[in-house]
This record gives structure tokens, sequence and C-alpha cells, in this order.
């Protein structure tokens, strides 16, 4: 299998200059087809997803926050492919009949050390340090133990991690409400108008109103289905690989009598 290096964790500042580029990028690409493509830049859709500016600020950053959350979402999903080739790698024994001496543990550690293409993946790093406590004490249970705390570690590790994509999934609703706020006040500061005959105003301010909180709650939707869906593959991932060790590293474990404390 084709070894690959270590994934840094996703850099929240860089997701954001991507995600940055990304809505401007698309902005620029829809006011192009409407503009030149079409022929046509008052179009309903065009409006509707913000190219018609200032109102279509809101929309903008609507934008922005969702595909900063998708670039790290996306990020998350390429380290949990590469913790998955982690586990794939042949460093236990699945014979049944397979058992661990501690000379075997001590050639273990020695070997995941070495490997450093894989050495700071969750399989390798439980590993090394399970072989490393029982090494200095010979105990089973104790290595269980340590297995148990490293992966207790590893899920407040994980679930911290999302804490600014919850954020913003929590807040493009919110933005949209914003723009909704903003168009309703819109539309009211516009009422001497109507009285007048020219309901010109309140509708495009209603029009605003309504078009960010139904882009908003588009793109909600979909953040929201990619966000557990992301995290019950993670999940799932640490529970196979807590799963692996047990049955092929704590279970196989065999001390002499008279290497027994």
């Amino acid at each position: 299998m084709k070894k690959r290096n270590f994934i840094k964790a996703t850099n929240e500042l860089d997701a954001f200059i991507i995600g940055l580029l990304a809505a401007s990028l698309f902005f620029g690409l829809m006011w192009v087809v409407f503009t030149y493509g079409l022929g046509n830049p008052v179009h309903r859709l065009y409006i509707l997803l913000g190219g018609k500016w200032p109102t279509g600020l809101i929309q903008f950053v609507t934008f922005l926050a969702f595909f900063w959350c998708m670039i790290m979402l996306g990020a998350k999903q390429r380290k949990i492919n590469w913790e998955s080739q982690a586990l794939e790698v042949k460093v236990l024994p699945e014979d049944e009949h397979k058992v661990l001496l501690p000379d075997h543990i001590n050639k273990l550690r020695i070997t995941l050390t070495e490997n450093s293409d894989w050495v700071n993946s969750i399989y390798f790093k439980t590993l090394s340090r399970a072989c490393t406590k029982f090494r200095a004490n010979k105990s089973p249970q104790a290595t269980l133990d340590v297995v148990k705390v490293q992966f207790d570690l590893e899920k407040v590790s994980q679930d911290s991690s999302y804490g600014i994509i919850r954020y913003l999934a929590w807040a493009i609703p919110s933005i949209g409400f914003i723009g909704t706020v903003f168009g309703i006040s819109g539309a009211l500061a516009n009422a001497d108008d109507a009285v007048a005959g020219d309901i010109s105003g309140i509708t495009s301010m209603l029009g605003t109103a309504f078009d960010t909180t139904l882009v908003s709650l588009f793109l909600s939707v979909i953040l929201m289905f990619q966000l557990h869906r992301v995290q019950q593959r993670e999940e799932s991932l640490t529970l196979n690989i807590q799963d692996h060790i047990i049955v092929n590293f704590i279970n196989r474990i065999y001390v002499p009598k008279k290497e027994r404390q």
C-alpha cells in the first residue's frame, strides 16, 4: 500500500481565506453568466442569490460562511481517509491462534516508532503508548486502561475541533434572519412612497427579506447534512480502531508466569 505523510489539522484561517476566494469566485462567475451569458442582470435567480448590491452583501456573507465550513469539513474527510489507511497497515496479527509475548510487544513498539509515515495517526499513536505502558509493568489490564484513556482524549479532541463549524452552522440561518429584519425595516421605511402609489421600494425590500432567509436555510440544510455525515464517519472510524486494537492486541497478550508481577 502506498504510504502517505501525515495530514496536518485544519487551519481555520487558511480555510477562511480559501472560503473567501471561493465565495468571490462564485459571485464573479454568477455575474458573468447572468450579465454576458444570459444578458439578464436582473434575472430573479440572480437577485435571489445576492447578485444585486448592496443588498446582496447578506447573501455573500452567507455563502462565505458556507464555503468556509465546507472546506474545513473537506479537510476532515481527508484526515479520516488517511486514518483509515493507517488502520490497514498490517502491524498486528489477525490469526485467531496468534498470541503476543512480551518480546513481540517490544519489537512492535520499535516497528511503530520507526514507521514515520503513520506515527501521528490515532492507530499508531495509541498502539505505541499501549506498548510503552506494557513494557513498564507487563499488565494487560493497565495496557487496556491506557487504550481507553487515549480514545477518551481523542473523542474530546475531535469534538472540540468542530467548534467553529458548529458555530457557523448556527450562524448561517441567523445571518439570513438579519437579512429578513433588514428587508422588513427597509420596506417600512418606504411605506410613505407606497401610500403615494409607488410600491416598488416595498416590494424590493420585502424580496430581499425573503431571499436572504431562503438562501440561508437552503445552505444550512446542505451544511448540516454534511456535518452529521462527517461526524458519523469519524466516530465510526474511532470505534473501529479501538475495537481492532482490543481484539488484535489487548486480547492476544500473554505473559509467561515467570514474568508476571
